[in-house]
């Protein structure tokens, strides 16, 4: 059964190889490629950052469920009944990572559809009335609520981006702790595993708020730099960590 898990954990780290990567360079795309793809490239990329970050949370938990699978069948195998209790522990915080840090893609397309709604009415309304039939007061009413609308819905957006890496780390944190404890109870590992966080990766949502307007959008671009490479200063943390787990467990394949 070890064996198992072992080759289920070697198919999510070669998962994490296609998916745990740095997406393209952030100032080539929003100096050059944007302008030249007319914003085509912001898009695409909009749009893998966002599953990139989902796919993470969904190999980090079956990750995490087959480490638990396997402290159980190692309790089990020795006669340790009371483990229960710390897979009851690790277990619970499991699922209520599954239920806090939920995938960003539905959220977005949710929280987009007010404005793909309202930018479709606009359109038709322009389409049938006219534009030389518009009003310049009404036309720029349109724009408005259009812009604010939008404005929203992208700092909906920021606000989730700004900190879901973070309470990833912080869940992986408690996890990889807790683990490190129930492997040196099993003398499964020498010394205790080292996890830590990186306290710049989530910034004060209020004040980069007001430090966007009041830089006419300057500062945003500042931010989007930091959401788009915050993952990349995070990796090698991760990756290390999840190494060390698949190793224990490698060696215990060896022993049975």
């Amino acid at each position: 059964m070890v064996n198992l898990v072992y080759n289920q954990l070697q198919e999510n780290i070669l998962e994490r190889q296609k998916v745990d990567k740095p997406l393209i360079n952030w100032f080539l795309l929003t100096f050059v490629l944007s302008w030249l793809t007319l914003g085509t490239a912001l898009i695409y990329v909009f749009i893998k950052r966002i599953l990139r970050v989902d796919k993470y949370i969904r190999r980090k938990y079956e990750f995490f469920d087959m480490i638990i699978h396997f402290i159980e069948l190692e309790s089990n195998e020795r006669g340790l009944e009371n483990y229960a209790v710390y897979m009851a522990e690790l277990k619970g915080r499991l699922a209520r990572f599954q239920r806090e840090v939920r995938p960003v893609m539905p959220f977005v397309i949710k929280a987009f559809i007010p404005v793909i709604i309202f930018t479709l009415f606009a359109v038709l309304f322009i389409a049938f009335t006219g534009i030389s039939n518009i009003s310049a007061v009404t036309l720029t009413a349109l724009l408005v609520i259009w812009g604010i609308d939008t404005a929203v819905v992208v700092l909906i957006y920021i606000y989730k981006m700004n900190r879901i890496w973070d309470d990833v780390q912080q869940f992986e944190s408690e996890m990889y702790d807790n683990i490190s404890h129930i492997f040196l109870s099993l003398k499964l590992i020498d010394q205790p595993l080292i996890y830590c966080t990186d306290k710049r990766i989530k910034k004060d949502f209020v004040t980069y708020t007001i430090l966007g307007f009041i830089t006419c959008g300057v500062w945003f671009l500042v931010w989007d730099y930091y959401i788009h490479t915050a993952p990349d200063k995070m990796y090698h943390t991760f990756h290390k960590s999840e190494d060390i787990m698949v190793e224990v467990v490698k060696s215990c394949c060896k022993r049975d």
